[in-house]
């Protein structure tokens, strides 16, 4: 849609944007879909005040709040309360064992209760960070891990859905306040404001944990071409998921393929067909008791994952042995790749344009709405 307007405009209108949807301290709004369950408890330990459907209260005492959902509507101590429930206080709020910051709406959806964290970025980069790479890592890696973290982030707000981002490796693992280290806060502070742009546009920052020494291309994996998510070879990074050995499990795949509505019997035998420009797995034939069946695409990457293996880099020595090397998608960022440059010397600038070429570092600077 902005291909056709100068990259000075398109940065400029990116601005504006995140300034209309910052908050009266200038902040950009997170909604963090933790959970999606049947019954949602949350504890607040002091006073905190919310809406229920719309209705304001507060309340001077720390209470817990249990939610269960009938249709698209909440049911809370035995009374409806409307589609949703907003939660708040100045010492966030407790849920599944952790403690988080910012506001908790239990929103009601066909019978499940979701349950959404909304904060300012900076403060949810706190608990990405650490939560996506250790805070005992160097500094630069960290640095590049909070970059890319916010740049994706930012890429997948959008107001009209009930959340932005998911707190899972679906999007990127957000573990609440519970996970904040110093470490990682310096990082995320030290880089505040600053994305990865391409043309004037949020890059797609993607990243995983280690590309097995080859970094998958956007093409390959996901169908989608884009300029700076090319296939190239990494740096070796010496980490504990480079290269590793798996044995299937022929019942436990079975299960998993009848699930999918693929009737095989038990597993026999896997067979590499193809494999990818940078050594992934993209067509591989299933022999079992009871048939056979190739996969490819999306099917055979779910199947692959459903099964417990790291990634899609690897060669069969037998049967059902798998040696493979990896961990997870491999496009984009390593982030055992961005920590052996770090060690060697890269600062965080470098590590982003080694994995992320073509685009550019900026800083946006939110204004305040009064």
């Amino acid at each position: 849609m902005m291909k056709d307007v100068p990259q000075a405009t398109r940065v400029w209108l990116l601005t504006l944007l995140l300034s209309l949807l910052a908050g009266a301290q200038g902040q950009v709004l997170v909604r963090v879909l933790l959970a999606d369950v049947a019954t949602a408890a949350i504890r607040f330990d002091g006073p905190h005040r919310g809406s229920l459907d719309g209705r304001p209260f507060e309340t001077p005492l720390g209470l817990g709040w249990s939610a269960v959902a009938v249709g698209d509507r909440l049911w809370v101590d035995g009374r409806d309360a409307g589609r949703m429930l907003d939660l708040t206080s100045d010492d966030g709020f407790n849920w599944g064992g952790r403690a988080y910051r910012g506001t908790v709406r239990l929103l009601a959806d066909q019978g499940r209760v979701r349950v959404i964290n909304a904060l300012d970025l900076e403060a949810y980069l706190r608990g990405v960070v650490p939560a996506e790479m250790q805070a005992s890592w160097p500094t630069e890696a960290l640095r590049a891990q909070a970059v890319a973290a916010r740049t994706y982030t930012l890429l997948h707000v959008d107001p009209r859905s009930d959340y932005d981002v998911c707190a899972t490796v679906e999007c990127q693992v957000y573990r609440g306040r519970s996970v904040e280290h110093p470490a990682s806060d310096a990082a995320v502070t030290a880089t505040a404001g600053e994305v990865l742009t391409y043309r004037g546009a949020f890059a797609r920052t993607y990243y995983h944990a280690d590309s097995g020494g080859v970094i998958a291309s956007s093409a390959e994996v996901w169908g989608s071409e884009i300029p700076y998510l090319q296939a190239f070879q990494d740096v070796a990074s010496g980490g504990p998921h480079a290269s590793w050995t798996a044995r299937l499990d022929p019942r436990g795949v079975a299960a998993h393929l009848a699930a999918s509505g693929i009737q095989l019997g038990t597993l026999q035998r896997l067979r590499v067909l193809e494999t990818s420009s940078s050594g992934r797995v993209v067509r591989a034939e299933l022999v079992g008791s009871a048939g056979r069946a190739v996969l490819d695409g999306v099917r055979l990457r779910a199947q692959l994952r459903a099964w417990g293996l790291k990634s899609t880099r690897f060669v069969m020595t037998g049967d059902l042995v798998v040696r493979g090397e990896g961990w997870g998608h491999g496009v984009g960022m390593s982030q055992y790749g961005a920590r052996t440059l770090a060690l060697a010397g890269y600062t965080y600038p470098q590590i982003l344009g080694f994995y992320y070429p073509e685009t550019q570092l900026q800083r946006l600077t939110l204004q305040a709405q009064r």
